[in-house]
């Protein structure tokens, strides 16, 4: 083969390559199709607040299962909502839940927020987070503050009004 003959067949190789490596990246030229995903809605659920590599390995880095989990979810290890009904992964937008979940690492805790499901896989944006004990629990974080005062005052609005018609008579 000739020097000339060499460097068109580079020359050629190189332009395919230009040309089919965005087609390549992008899957063929194919798009992925769209799956779509239930729509999101507002739920409470409760449930073990674990980290997403202790549960999957059935491992703690530590001797106490609720510290190895805070450790794991202070490291970046994505933490979970162990349910009845399987495993639900906690997050809190582009923040991450680090902050008010490692008081509840490896607890039962009641969690409030916007539930997201797609392709099988589930996920809560949480706006509070509880311990749930025999009696009402602490409110560890509220996300949106405002909603929870309004929601309270509501309540006590509530229980005001149920208690004049009983003074009433």
């Amino acid at each position: 083969m000739t020097k000339r003959g060499l460097q068109t067949m580079i020359l050629f190789g190189g332009l395919v390559a230009v040309v089919a490596s965005p087609m390549l990246m992008a899957g063929g030229g194919r798009k992925r199709p769209e799956r779509p995903g239930k729509p999101p809605r507002d739920v409470t659920l409760t449930g073990k607040l674990v980290d997403l590599q202790s549960f999957m390995s059935g491992r703690f880095a530590d001797e106490d299962p609720a510290r190895a989990t805070q450790n794991s979810i202070r490291a970046g290890v994505p933490a979970a909502l162990e349910t009845e009904n399987g495993l639900i992964v906690l997050g809190m937008g582009e923040r991450g839940p680090a902050r008010i979940l490692l008081p509840l690492a490896y607890q039962n805790v009641e969690v409030k927020g916007r539930l997201y499901e797609r392709t099988g896989l589930r996920y809560i944006d949480i706006s509070t987070a509880r311990v749930v004990t025999d009696g009402e629990g602490e409110v560890v974080e509220d996300h949106d503050a405002g909603e929870g005062e309004e929601e309270s005052e509501e309540e006590s609005e509530e229980d005001s009004e149920e208690e004049e018609p009983e003074e009433e008579p």
